[in-house]
């Protein structure tokens, strides 16, 4: 794995864990984890079909159903356009880096309309996630992604205990990608006290930074 791929992977990862973090503790969805997505929603189904079940902390079904749709829409729209791509520069990995910036700085923007943006925040956070998810995988490393992050730890694990010593390189790997999950996590919710508003900004502009190196 050369240092490019190191970068991407590492910056996408820290992107994703402080977007998530901003979003859940800002918006009440995850927008980079769709396991707990999928929590949130069934239990929002539960509660609506059993008559108002109580429960702690749920939004309903709008914003964790359309986290899920714009997730897929845009994991969907980044596997279509690099298909076969093998061309370097990968300019098709570009536009899509791009486009995750695009899609951040707009639901950056978006953060200061409040509450009643709030869906379209949430799409549009979802989507860039969706999106940088796929370039991520596309990158090439086997059992590596940069928001699945239980996969990934599982990976992790089996890795080192199924393998020998000599190549249990790949279980650092994903322990690495694991924490830099965490690290932008604890990023984003520090941000999200300190700048506000403000806070979306910043992957905005780290991610931006990382796109001639790819």
């Amino acid at each position: 794995m050369n240092a490019r791929t190191i970068a991407l992977l590492v910056v996408l990862t820290l992107a994703a864990g402080y977007v998530d973090a901003v979003a859940f503790f800002a918006l009440g969805v995850f927008t980079a984890n769709m396991t707990g997505n999928t929590v949130l929603l069934g239990g929002a189904l539960a509660s609506r079909w059993l008559g108002g079940i109580p429960l702690t902390g749920s939004i309903g079904i709008l914003l964790p159903a359309l986290s899920l749709g714009a997730f897929v829409v845009g994991a969907f729209a980044a596997a279509r356009v690099l298909r076969g791509e093998t061309a370097r520069p990968p300019v098709r990995s570009i536009g899509m880096v791009a486009a995750v910036v695009a899609l951040l700085a707009a639901s950056a923007w978006l953060q200061r309309g409040g509450a009643r943006l709030a869906p379209l925040d949430v799409a549009l956070l979802s989507a860039a996630m969706g999106v940088q998810s796929v370039v991520a995988v596309r990158a090439g490393v086997p059992g590596v992604s940069t928001t699945f992050v239980t996969g990934t730890l599982v990976t992790a694990v089996v890795h080192f205990e199924g393998l020998p010593q000599p190549q249990r390189a790949q279980a650092g790997t994903n322990a690495a990608i694991w924490a830099c999950y965490l690290a932008g996590a604890v990023a984003g919710t520090a941000a999200l006290h300190v700048l506000g508003v403000n806070a979306l900004w910043v992957p905005a502009v780290v991610v931006a930074l990382l796109t001639p190196m790819i």
